[in-house]
């Protein structure tokens, strides 16, 4: 009889629709499949949401509320009301493992007084002083003469975080490096699991039909923001379409820079070859991977783990990825070519052209895809480098 395991994060699918958020729910998910009793505590997003629910797939959601991010306070106010709701569903379940994936809700474990701490599993999943107040785009009500000031406390509450954690995973060697510039002795303790993804959704289909030669469609989900790299590989689309007039790229994902990119699409003459698709259903986004010639990833700066290199591969599509963060790990074995030599348009538009030139290359991944590579990425497979790591933890406690 395994342990139950409350998991704390910032914010839960389909509450939101992020890949940590859909990682936490899916982890969770898996759990429950495998035997161990699993709940979610995150912030409440909408007042229509419940304070208690348990889902179809037997995961208990417990939400907590948060100030109005209208409030002047807010920012002053936000960790005291995590603190309370997360503490408050922490203390209802007495004898299970807490398992964080999120720094802010994980100060809530840190204690004003040492003797009543309470040992607990992290997921360091990315650097958040560096990913999400860069991005905050007016999200927090916070002046800009703060935002260094916010940067730095919030780094201080992640080395925190890291260094009381009794147990630390990564989900890659890039993300052991940074989280390194944190903690060291947590970088070197750390152990890896990687990403899952549900690879019985996410996987080839018989019946696909590729695009004719001639008119080569790539394909890439990415959130419209700056490091996310979606401006370089639109930047990268006059070249290629000069050498293969039929070639057209579809993007799935939104962001505060959609207009930005639209208008980029348009001053490069690039209309009816750059598709914004928006935010698509989990049915349109397997279909785009399986009908895609190429899956391009051209992350700029941050990728904990890829999952869209990983769903893109599961489906048996190959990826073209930047050398930056976890993606070339992902692709590691597979043809050079699928890394292109930097996250800059003109690297990305010769790398695509590389690859287009030589379909062959192509053909001949897609032939060995998806492999074992993609089995070790199976929600139950990661599920059970969980439970094992829970069955230590608990060891060493004990």
């Amino acid at each position: 009889m395994h342990p139950p395991v409350v998991m704390v994060t910032n914010a839960v699918a389909p509450d939101k629709l992020g890949g940590l958020e859909r990682y936490v729910r899916e982890l969770a998910a898996a759990l429950v499949r495998s035997g161990v009793e699993t709940t979610v505590v995150a912030k409440r997003m909408s007042p229509d949401h419940p304070d208690v629910e348990t889902g179809d797939d037997g995961v208990t959601i417990v939400r907590h509320d948060v100030p109005d991010k209208r409030r002047l306070l807010f920012a002053a106010q936000y960790p005291w009301y995590t603190r309370r709701g997360v503490r408050a569903a922490v203390r209802q379940r007495p004898g299970a493992i807490v398992h964080g994936h999120f720094p802010v809700p994980m100060l809530s474990m840190i204690p004003f007084r040492r003797r009543s701490h309470r040992p607990f599993v992290y997921t360091f999943h990315a650097p958040v002083y560096r990913e999400l107040l860069s991005e905050r785009q007016n999200t927090y009500a916070l002046p800009r003469p703060v935002q260094r000031s916010a940067v730095s406390l919030l780094r201080r509450a992640e080395a925190a975080v890291v260094d009381r954690a009794a147990t630390v995973t990564v989900l890659s060697e890039y993300m052991r490096r940074q989280l390194a510039l944190l903690s060291p002795r947590a970088a070197d303790d750390a152990s890896l699991i990687p990403g899952g993804v549900d690879t019985g959704w996410f996987a080839p289909a018989n019946d696909v039909h590729l695009p004719a030669a001639g008119t080569p469609m790539m394909f890439t989900a990415r959130r419209l923001v700056q490091r996310t790299g979606v401006a370089e590989v639109i930047a990268a689309m006059p070249a290629v379409v000069a050498r293969h007039p039929g070639a057209e790229l579809a993007i799935a994902g939104d962001g505060h820079l959609r207009p930005a990119i639209e208008q980029q699409i348009v001053q490069l003459g690039l209309t009816g070859k750059v598709h914004l698709l928006g935010r698509i259903s989990e049915e349109s986004l397997r279909d785009r991977y399986r009908t895609a010639t190429l899956t391009v990833m051209p992350t700029a700066e941050l990728e904990g783990f890829g999952l869209t290199t990983a769903e893109s591969l599961a489906c048996g599509t190959p990826v073209l990825v930047t050398p930056v963060g976890a993606n070339p790990e992902l692709v590691a074995g597979m043809d050079p070519r699928f890394v292109a030599r930097s996250a800059e348009a003109t690297a990305l538009a010769d790398a695509i052209l590389a690859l287009l030139d030589q379909p062959g290359v192509i053909d001949a991944a897609r032939c060995t895809l998806p492999g074992q590579r993609v089995r070790r990425w199976s929600w139950d497979t990661v599920a059970s480098h969980y439970i094992d790591l829970y069955e230590r933890h608990t060891r060493n406690l004990s």
